[in-house]
């Protein structure tokens, strides 16, 4: 008795699964895939800082803020909120060529510490964009803490250095179209970089 009810019981459970198998329903995964980012029309202003040595353009939806734990004055950060991104701003006035090498020394040193992690470091003249300016631009590709360095200079008293970073941990291919829409707005910088 025990061994037809069991009987029963398991071909039961056998039907309805394989009932269940049986539709011809082809299920397809939906593809991996990032939020769509809804990226603000670029409008620019130039920055209000009568005292700085320095001015340039920033997008409306950027903030221009004082940097509170500078080393030096007009030490200024370009905040974008939206994108949860600042770009920071340093700021040395110096007298020789002895102190203009030791910067460009410094800032290629703070670079090339993301060498670790980086896939490549590209390097790229400032003076593609405002010739009155020289410098480079370096894109640090890979997962690193920033992607994008840079250094202008008149060459004769003024050095500007500038580090973009996100301010939260990111993944290199989820804010690459971030990165690059952010890095036009950069190139504008220097475009309209002057110094008073």
């Amino acid at each position: 008795m025990k061994i037809q009810v069991f009987k029963i019981v398991f071909i039961s459970i056998l039907l309805i699964s394989l009932n269940a198998c049986s539709n011809e329903v082809d299920y397809v995964p939906k593809p991996h895939a990032y939020p769509r980012v809804m990226l603000p029309v670029k409008t620019y202003s130039p920055i209000e800082k009568e005292e700085s040595p320095y001015q340039f353009e920033i997008p409306q939806y950027a903030l221009i803020v004082e940097d509170k734990s500078a080393e030096s004055p007009f030490w200024y950060n370009v905040e974008f909120p939206v994108f949860d991104a600042t770009l920071h701003f340093t700021y040395y006035n110096f007298k020789n060529n002895v102190d203009l090498d030791s910067m460009i020394t410094d800032t290629r040193s703070l670079v090339y510490k993301h060498l670790q992690k980086a896939e490549d470091i590209i390097e790229d003249p400032v003076n593609a964009y405002n010739p009155n300016l020289r410098g480079l631009i370096y894109h640090i590709q890979g997962n690193t803490a920033t992607n994008l360095n840079f250094y202008a200079t008149d060459s004769s008293q003024n050095f500007l250095r500038g580090a973009l970073y996100f301010n939260q941990k990111t993944d290199k291919d989820s804010v690459l179209p971030i990165y690059q829409y952010l890095m036009q707005d950069v190139q504008h910088i220097l475009k309209t970089l002057t110094w008073k």
